[in-house]
Order: structure tokens, then sequence, then C-alpha cells
């Protein structure tokens, strides 16, 4: 089958781009004031390009010519626009290095200047919303190598490749584009051309190879929204392996593999590790977004792997490898971080989905996996999951935080919010119209989950996402029948929380029996009661590892406020009350009162500042803590019938 003339795709995307290609949905609304310190992104942001803000990118054509032996590329860009704000420019991203040769606007060359990075056309007309254009450039060049690559020309195997890896920002280095994370292309299409016996890899499905002479052309198409650091190619001399996986819904999902010639027995005996993850994410959360074209990988020769959108590029098919760049696939690519600080809604979710993949698959080997994570996390005292510099690379890509404590924080998440809730959240998450293929933000994820938990997260947010370090726990226990008896402190490894409020887990055990109860610590000091069947012998702290804390104690002792629970210096009248009203009185003045449930809700609390106060109870069983004057700090138990 032979390729489509290009010129005529450039004809047909100028005339008839509006007829069939959507304009992406909008971004709900933030309604998070941004905190006093997330204003440093709006200067560290410098790498993204601010170009390209007057349109709307509907379509990209790459038409490129390659050798995997030769460091250089050339070929032709049409980038298919919707006009939004009136102008005569038009701007997009191409490094200065590059050779522009030519710049036609609708088929009619342009003038344009260059100014670092950034390109600037005079379309020699006003445009206003909404027309539709197409620019067509023309360049050639050798790329220059950043971050993680952007761009490589190597070996392997005595055999020439070339292969790219554009994140975070380097996608202008080898095409001209749009390099921001404002904007997704609704499609696109890759065609490139290389000599005979390569095969070139890249987004979406194979539309169509041809063969000739002095040159094997690859036609691949893309038809869902994709952020520019998510196109991808790579060309050498591949072995293609196919092969499909059934979802749980009944559809089958085209699996396609690109490896190395010495690596084919290597590759079609781990190829099947993707099948059981791709059932696995599309039953968790929705089926594979991108079921109606393909998934698959395209060796490469990066230490690692990076999830270009339906072919991540890998080293290996290493089992927790093809994991995380799979499930990257939903969280990243089908909803992208709208700004590299946000940078841990794609990697932390991937990470998390390792875990996930591991609870499933290998569940004795979960705990190993979460105490792996937080001896990495806690190896320092600071740093957030928010990355506040997006200046530098390894701060964006931090493993310990982006990855590991922001893994472990859905984790901690999940465990205060119950899995039914925590999972109901993601997948509307993932439903949201405002946010598939397109961009989100953490103030948005924040919000699907406070409403699928019907509660207010800012606090946990704030501590655990916005703010640095972790929290150390000292609990002291005592045992006077029926209860067990916990006083808890924390300690924070970093000045930026002052208290971490949040649901503890407590084990208490006896020879042969335990029971493990979660108790919501709002405050330091704060005295819990527990009520066993059996006479424990030892309590433990989180003995699971579902927390991020270390530098913990828990030790046995005599607990105070268990001899203020006969403490004369507060009456209480009556105590039982059969009318759920009781009189509090003392000869100091009752400075402050908290009612708690037994596991540590807090009920409600006053001030009366006076000698005598009447409060309503409930029904039920609670401890009730009074803050006198002069220090004096009372606990009673509390039963209303």
């Amino acid at each position: 089958m032979k390729s489509q003339n290009i010129f005529f795709i450039a004809l047909v995307l100028k005339f008839t781009i509006g007829c069939f290609f959507s304009i992406a949905q909008p971004i709900s609304q933030v309604d998070e004031t941004e905190s006093k310190t997330r204003w440093l992104e709006k200067f560290l942001q410098t790498p993204l390009s601010i170009s390209g803000n007057m349109y709307d990118v509907k379509h990209y054509v790459l038409d490129l010519t390659l050798n995997p032996n030769v460091n250089a590329i050339s070929g032709t860009v049409f980038i298919g626009i919707q006009i939004t704000n009136t102008t005569s420019f038009l701007t997009f991203d191409l490094r200065d290095n590059m050779v522009i040769s030519e710049i036609r606007w609708n088929d009619q060359p342009v003038t344009f200047t260059r100014l670092n990075h950034v390109v600037t056309v005079n379309v020699g007309t006003t445009l206003s919303p909404p027309t539709l254009g197409t620019l067509e450039i023309r360049y050639s060049g050798t790329p220059v190598t950043q971050g993680f690559g952007a761009w490589a020309q190597t070996t392997h195997n005595g055999a020439g490749i070339i292969w790219t890896l554009s994140e975070p920002y380097g996608a202008y280095t080898w095409w001209p584009c749009k390099n921001n994370l404002t904007d997704k292309a609704d499609s696109i299409d890759i065609i490139i051309r290389t000599t005979p016996g390569n095969k070139a890899a890249s987004n979406g499905i194979l539309h169509g190879v041809t063969y000739d002479a002095n040159q094997v052309t690859y036609h691949w198409k893309h038809r869902h929204p994709i952020a520019v650091y998510l196109v991808a190619i790579a060309v050498t001399n591949y072995v293609e392996l196919t092969r499909t996986v059934t979802l749980h819904t009944g559809e089958t999902v085209l699996i396609v593999d690109y490896c190395y010639p010495e690596s084919q027995n290597e590759w079609q005996s781990n190829g099947t590790n993707v099948n059981n993850a791709m059932v696995f994410f599309s039953q968790q959360f929705i089926p594979y977004p991108f079921r109606n074209e393909k998934y698959g990988h395209a060796q490469f020769g990066w230490g690692g792997g990076m999830e270009h959108q339906t072919m991540s590029f890998m080293y290996n098919l290493g089992e927790m490898l093809v994991v995380h760049e799979l499930s990257h696939q939903w969280f990243g690519n089908y909803i992208t971080c709208g700004s590299w600080s946000d940078i841990w809604l794609n990697e932390s979710f991937a990470r998390y989905c390792e875990g996930l993949y591991t609870e499933t698959f290998y569940p004795a080997q979960f705990k190993s996996w979460r105490m792996t994570r937080i001896s990495n996390i806690t190896s320092a005292p600071d740093g957030s999951v928010y990355v506040y510099d997006t200046t530098s690379i390894n701060t964006i890509f931090n493993s310990r935080l982006v990855y590991d404590k922001g893994a472990m924080v859905l984790h901690m998440l999940r465990k205060q919010i119950g899995d039914s809730v925590f999972f109901a959240a993601i997948k509307n998450y993932l439903t949201n119209p405002n946010l598939i293929n397109n961009f989100a933000r953490t103030p948005q994820l924040k919000a699907h989950f406070e409403q699928a938990a019907d509660t207010n997260l800012v606090d946990f947010f704030n501590d655990w996402i916005y703010n640095q370090g972790y929290p150390s726990y000292n609990i002291v226990w005592q045992y006077a029948a029926p209860y067990v008896y916990l006083r808890v402190n924390q300690t924070q490894s970093h000045t930026s929380v002052s208290f971490f409020e949040m649901k503890i887990p407590i084990k208490i055990s006896r020879p042969n029996s335990d029971t493990t109860v979660w108790l919501h610590n709002i405050h330091n000091n704060q005295l819990f009661l527990i009520q066993t069947q059996f006479v424990p012998t030892s309590v433990m702290f989180d003995p699971d590892y579902h927390l991020i804390t270390r530098y913990n104690s828990v030790t046995q002792g005599q607990l105070v406020s268990i001899e203020e629970l006969n403490s004369q210096s507060v009456k209480v009248h009556p105590n039982p009350t059969s009318h759920q009203k009781i009189i509090l009185s003392s000869e100091k003045i009752l400075r402050e009162i908290l009612l708690y449930s037994l596991s540590g809700k807090l009920i409600f609390q006053m001030q009366p500042n006076q000698h005598k106060v009447e409060i309503t109870v409930p029904q039920g069983i609670y401890l009730l803590k009074i803050y006198e004057e002069f220090g004096k700090t009372t606990v009673i138990r509390i039963v209303s019938q």
C-alpha cells in the first residue's frame, strides 16, 4: 500500500480540519487558592515556551527523512491550527541550531524571525478566531542532546539507531512544535523515510509501509489527543513482534513490539508481561484508553523506559518496567500533568501502580514493597512531592520524592478514606470529560477524592504533597481492664508541617490473638481508649508499614490520665446519664472541653471559661478531656444512655 502524498495531506488538513478534528475540552477551573510558595513555579517554568498562545493545535504531520547511521534529520512539519486570539503573527518552538529553509502559511511563503528557540511567523494578514490554517516548516540539522536524551544517534550490535525521548522539554530540539503543557494536538501523522533494512516505530497505528529502491517509508497515524513530549520516533533494523490481549470487556488490543534482532528471544519470552497488567489496569480503572489503535514497545538505548503514547520505549521488558510504563497510558498520557510541578500526577501514580500490581499478583511481597519505599523516603528529613524547582530535571524526576513518596502518599490516602472510595475517586477522575485527553493539576485530583470521600483533604494535601518531611511517633500504653490506654505524641522531621493529622494503625496482641485498630490522631498528647476482649502482652505501631514514618517508639508505662479518671477536680453529674445532658463543675475555671469517641474522633469542643457548664452528649461511650486553669488536665469516661 502506498503512502499518501504529503502535499495532499496538507491540503486536506487545511480545508477540512474543522470537520473531523474535535476541539479539545477545556480544563475545569481550579477552585483552590494557590499556596504561598506555589507562585514560584511561574518563574521556574522558563524551559517551557509560551509560544503558540494565539492558536490551538489541531493536527501535526511530521514528514521526516532519517538514516540511523547518520546523526541528522530533515523534513517538513505541518501544523494544522485554529486561531484563538486575533493576530498577524504565529509562533512555535525549534532549537536555534536547526536550519529552517522555508515556512509557508496556507501554502504561501511567509517571512519569519528567530529569537533564541522561538520562531515568529509574519502571516501578512490579520487572523481572527476561529480561522483554520496550516503552517508548513521545512527544516534540517543535527539535533542537540539534552535532558534524558531528547535525541540520540548511536549503535547496537554494530547497527545504527536513532531514538527520541523528549520528556520534559526536549521536543523542540528535533521538531518544530508548540512545546508546552497547555495544548494537545487532537491527532498526529508521522511519516518516516529511511534506508532499506530498517523499521520505524512511532505513535498510533501503522497506516502503511512503502518500499522503494533506495528508501522505505513508514506512515503512523494517531487519532487521539497527544502532548508534544509524548511524540516519539525510533529507527533501526528492528524485528517486529505482534500479538493481542483480550480485555474483560471482550475487546481485543493489538500489541506491537519492535526489538533488536539480538534481543528477539528475550523479548519473545518476556513479551507476555504486558498481558496481565493490561487486563488488570483495565479492570481496576477503565479500559485501556487507546484500545482502538495499539499498545507496544520499541527497544532503545536509554537505561529504563519512557511512556510514549501507545508505544513505550524500553531498555528491556522487565516486568515492573513494563507495568510502570503501561500504567502511564492512563496516568500521564490519557490525563497529563498540566505543569511539571504536578509531575507526581504521572509518576507517583505509575509507581503506585507497581504496588497495586504487586499486591494483586505477588501479595506476599507487597509489605516489603512498602518497606522499601518508606526506607528511601525517610532517608532524608526534607523534600516535597510537589516540585517547586522545575528548572532541574533531577528535581522533577526525583525518585525519593516524586516517585516513592508520592506513591506512598496515595497508599496512605487509600488507608485514610477506604478502598472503595479511593478507587471510585480514581475512576471518576479518569472519566471526567474536562480532564480526559487533556491536562490536570493537583487541586483537580484532590477535588475528586474529596467528593468521593465527602471530606475536606486540604490539610492532608498541604502536609503530604505541598510541604515536607514525615512524622515520628512516641506512644505509651497501659492496660486497665477492659481498656488499653494509649497516649500518642508526634514530632516532625521538617518545620514546614506542625502536625500530621491522620489515622494511625495500632496492633494489640497476645499470644495467638491480635487486633488492629485505626485511630484518628488529631493533636499531640492525645489519649485513646481501646476496649479489648483479652489481656494484651504487646502493642505495635504500624507493623505493616502503611505510613511514611521513622524513628517511632512504643513503650508500656503508667499514664497520668488514668489516675485522672478518678480525679475530684471536675465534678460530673450525672454519669452515666440517661437524658444525654451532663453538668461539669470545678473550683477552677474550665478553659476548654473536648469530647472524643473511643476511636479518637473529635465530636465537639468548646471554651466556656467559667466554673460550671452544661453539655449535651450523644448516646454512646466517650472520652471527655477538660483543660482547666493553671495547666490542670482531666480525662473522664462518659456514658450516655
